[in-house]
């Protein structure tokens, strides 16, 4: 049987870079049905400096041992697209998993290597998978390149259940996640609307009798919460999470960063922006849409065929 060979560094079932690898990884089974997918990565996952950021570069040491033996190769993850070095150092033909990343953040050296990522990219001339939709105003040649590969799979379901929740919020300590913004308007939502936190514990719940933290979820689990909720609340460098597509998928209305655009792939009344720089019209805003009588939800949304990403 043929073989190919793959590099991923998180193929965890409740992380966003790991539902995001699987999810490729079905698309890659579904266009190579008749060659065996061998992961090069035999170290079991952990979140720290050298694993994320040290570990790929041997990543790709085994990615060209393979190449230059004449098998097809591909990378999955991690993919940011600050780390130019990766889109530099490996070989033209290999298969590039989704590229992730924001356009976010204000730190200076990041939008510098964020720069010089895209510049690669292009120069590379070959197909590009993103994520998400944010990047689209620096790539011009629509055939060669694919967004929003978070919506595969993606789609609205009919959930009739009871709501016991007003506002669900996925938090993870990372300051480029908004959170101390996050966090004050989550402690200053009056106390008759009830809120469920999950992922990382928040402690601000000694006065907050209205606010249960579930913790660390799978992300089964994570959807039977969601699905007891009216509204969801995300993070601010990225609306389309999978915490936020959970929230969309079966129902919820979602705050969102409103500095992040739709560049016309998706036409909704379902998201909500939000001001991540305007703490009083953020609190009031969703004070508002908490009480107020919502019209008929819909999502409509475009997207590429990913099945000819792998053509």
């Amino acid at each position: 049987m043929k073989k190919i060979f793959y590099w991923s560094n998180d193929m965890k079932r409740n992380s966003g870079e790991g539902i995001l690898a699987r999810n490729f990884l079905e698309l890659l089974k579904k266009k190579y049905s008749n060659y065996r997918l061998i992961n090069l990565n035999k170290f079991q996952t952990k979140n720290n400096f050298l694993y994320n950021y040290i570990l790929p570069f041997w990543g790709i040491i085994k990615i060209w041992n393979y190449y230059l033996k004449n098998y097809k190769v591909c990378y999955i993850n991690y993919l940011p697209i600050w780390n130019f070095l990766i889109f530099l150092l490996l070989p033209k033909k290999v298969i590039l998993g989704p590229i992730t990343g924001t356009t976010t953040k204000k730190n200076i050296i990041y939008n510098i290597l964020k720069i010089v990522g895209i510049y690669f990219l292009r120069k590379r001339k070959t197909k590009i998978l993103f994520s998400h939709n944010q990047f689209k105003p620096y790539f011009f040649d629509k055939k060669l390149t694919y967004f929003n590969f978070l919506f595969y799979k993606f789609k609205i379901k009919n959930n009739y259940e009871k709501k016991k929740f007003d506002i669900v919020f996925y938090f993870k300590r990372n300051n480029n996640k908004g959170n101390f913004f996050l966090i004050k308007l989550i402690k200053n939502i009056p106390k008759q609307f009830k809120i469920a936190i999950i992922g990382d514990k928040l402690y601000i719940t000694k006065n907050n009798h209205n606010i249960k933290n579930f913790g660390t979820l799978t992300r089964g689990k994570a959807i039977k919460i969601i699905k007891i909720s009216k509204f969801s609340l995300t993070t601010k460098e990225n609306q389309f999470s999978f915490f936020a597509l959970d929230s969309l998928s079966e129902g919820l209305k979602v705050f969102y960063n409103k500095n992040l655009k739709f560049f016309g792939d998706v036409k909704t009344n379902m998201l909500l922006p939000i001001n991540f720089n305007n703490y009083e019209y953020s609190i009031n805003y969703l004070k508002k849409q908490l009480t107020s009588k919502h019209k008929k939800k819909y999502f409509k949304f475009k997207l590429k065929n990913f099945d000819d990403y792998l053509k």
